[in-house]
């Protein structure tokens, strides 16, 4: 009695432990960042007019003025590109001025006012100039200053002309990129480019331009949602060279839609997109205004950010402590554990037979069929928990099998399911790993109930620490109802909370392995046999009198009966001594007479 009463402090310790861990990861991750429109630099006050003068020695094709200023509440600031003529001759093609705001939209205008056509609104605006001029950064917010940086680069006479064939927005020649953000995705569009306009003769300037399209993108670290993060993501690919060298290109996109890139949201990280316009005729190149954005709404709802849904993470919680003790004491019976694996493998066979058909559907509909994938597995996992538990078993196997190969697959390629025949991959080293682990289960004495327990550890642990190790299985499920999900670029980005996530889960594992192997309860549902039912003793194994005890195997187990399968049934005497007769006994009347001796004691 005291030995059970220590293992189940410890078991109770442990439990404490995760949610301490959990909670000062919480507290960490609101602690790194401080998400206020407040944060700025010690800046001069701006003044009215801001001189971008164009240097004697220029970097083509690269960045030739930066600064940071802040404009402050509904002002008109005049940007004037000097010394154009005198420096840029006939180098230079034409300049690009772009205005990065943080957190608020700003205007970028060729006049004074606001005149249609003439001005481009948003985060990340940009316009050209080929020769000396002005133009008017303003801020239409009356209360709020705005942090901005104002970049001038100058592109030489070769370079084509980002949304020189621009048919989406106001302004003729349209430099940006138009983002949109949906629930599921990031979606890029790169308006059409024009060759260099030395280049254009009739029809050639748009349509017929040999003109190739390199998409890039920047991830910014995680959690980081400050103004000093947003500006240096930005400049990480404003430049031809930053965005090959630091950002990753983006080579998918749908049929027929060359100039269109999608990408997979990673909570609680911002990106930063670039998408790079090359002439191979005229050997010239140039870029678009970057386009940044952040897979949540830190100004909004930091909580989300976090992944914090207190609701789902106490679900969590209370799931991770039914798996432990299921793992520790095997208390559901097979006629429980059979359905749940049943339903989850019908759900996920479900999921690849529409993929292989090519349908796809709503999300309403699709929540609706993979309910009614999940009754049908639990009604087949029912009757075969009471009539073939051994092919249970290995179903169960294989469900474990395509669960770790869809997670490692998933955690190095991000999206995997674009890659050619990758489910029939998968689906053959499930039955790969099925067979093993069905083969190996009862001579390592691992039962089902570790099987269940780790599946539901491995996925709780996940959610208590925000992590990103279910995103494979989120792709799985988002390729139904989203569309061109193949195509779309997804990158799982493991950050210091998935790493936490694996570390307890490890942990976790090892410390209820630990504890199975060291408690024996009177009473456990054997996992190997087929079950007894108290309406229909048939299926009860022959020949057990009355008075057995089914154990669970275990792993290490001290106790005979654990040893005496381990040794392929072999018969192991032990010794025991009472008063002056000295009494050699075989294990299983040794087990007899413990549990009569335990039970005369209670009462």
């Amino acid at each position: 009695m005291l030995g059970i009463v220590t293992r189940g402090s410890l078991l109770l310790l442990y439990i404490s432990l995760l949610k301490l861990c959990g909670l000062f990861c919480f507290a960490s991750n609101n602690g790194t960042t401080n998400v206020s429109s407040t944060q700025a630099p010690s800046l001069e006050i701006v003044p009215e007019v801001i001189e971008l003068a164009v240097p004697v020695q220029i970097k083509m094709n690269d960045i030739n003025d930066y600064r940071e200023i802040i404009l402050p509440p509904y002002s008109n600031t005049r940007i004037q590109l000097s010394k154009y003529s005198r420096n840029a001759g006939k180098t230079v093609g034409y300049a690009l001025v772009q205005l990065h705001a943080y957190e608020f939209n700003v205007t970028l205008s060729y006049n004074s006012t606001i005149v249609d056509g003439g001005h481009l609104s948003g985060q990340n605006v940009g316009l050209l100039l080929y020769g000396d001029g002005d133009l008017y950064a303003l801020n239409l917010n009356p209360q709020q200053p705005v942090w901005v940086s104002i970049v001038l680069m100058l592109y030489n006479q070769s370079a084509p002309v980002p949304g020189g064939c621009n048919l989406e927005f106001p302004v003729e020649v349209s430099p940006i990129l138009n983002l949109t953000l949906t629930s599921e995705i990031i979606i890029v569009d790169t308006p059409a480019a024009s060759v260099a306009p030395q280049f254009r003769n009739g029809p050639n300037g748009c349509g017929k331009a040999r003109l190739q399209y390199e998409s890039y993108h920047y991830q910014m670290p995680s959690h980081d949602f400050s103004q000093r993060s947003y500006f240096s993501a930005i400049r990480s690919v404003i430049s031809y060279a930053n965005a090959k060298s630091s950002g990753r290109q983006n080579s998918l996109h749908a049929p027929l839609l060359i100039n269109r890139h999608e990408y997979g949201r990673i909570t609680g990280r911002g990106m930063v997109f670039v998408t790079a316009v090359i002439d191979p005729v005229h050997r010239g190149f140039s870029l678009y205004v970057p386009a940044h954005t952040y897979s949540c709404q830190p100004f909004v709802n930091e909580a989300q950010c976090y992944g914090l849904d207190i609701p789902l993470r106490v679900l969590a919680i209370i799931l991770a402590i039914f798996a432990v003790t299921e793992i520790i004491v095997g208390w559901l019976p097979v006629v429980v554990k059979c359905p749940i694996c049943m339903a989850c493998l019908s759900v996920l066979l479900f999921i690849e037979g529409m993929d292989w058909s090519g349908k796809s559907t709503t999300v309403e509909w699709l929540i609706v069929f993979m309910v009614g994938a999940a009754v049908v597995g639990v009604l087949i996992g029912l009757v075969l928990a009471l009539f073939a538990p051994v092919t249970g078993m290995a179903l169960s196997a294989f469900l474990t099998g395509y669960l770790i190969l869809q997670t490692v697959f998933g955690l190095i390629h991000g999206n995997f399911y674009n890659l050619p025949f990758i489910s029939l991959y998968i689906f053959l080293g499930a039955t790969l790993i099925g067979i093993v682990l069905s083969v190996m289960l009862p001579i390592v004495l691992i039962t089902r109930s570790v099987i269940l327990g780790s599946i539901f550890i491995f996925y709780s642990v996940n959610v208590i620490f925000a992590g990103h190790l279910d995103y494979p299985l989120r792709h799985s499920v988002r390729r139904l109802y989203v569309e061109n999900y193949p195509y779309v670029y997804a990158d799982p980005s493991l950050d210091e909370n998935d790493f936490v996530a694996l570390a307890s889960f490890v942990l976790t594992m090892v410390v209820c392995l630990f504890l199975r192997s060291r408690y024996q309860s009177d009473e456990v549902q054997g996992d190997y046999t087929r079950v007894e039912i108290p309406w229909h003793g048939r299926f009860a194994r022959l020949g057990d009198d009355e008075d057995r005890v089914e154990r669970s195997t275990v792993i290490a187990a001290d106790d005979t009966a654990a040893y005496q399968r381990f040794v392929n049934e072999q018969t192991v005497i032990t010794r025991w001594t009472s008063g002056e007769d000295d009494v050699f006994e075989s294990p299983q009347t040794n087990s007899r007479f413990f549990r009569m001796l335990r039970r005369n004691t209670c009462k």
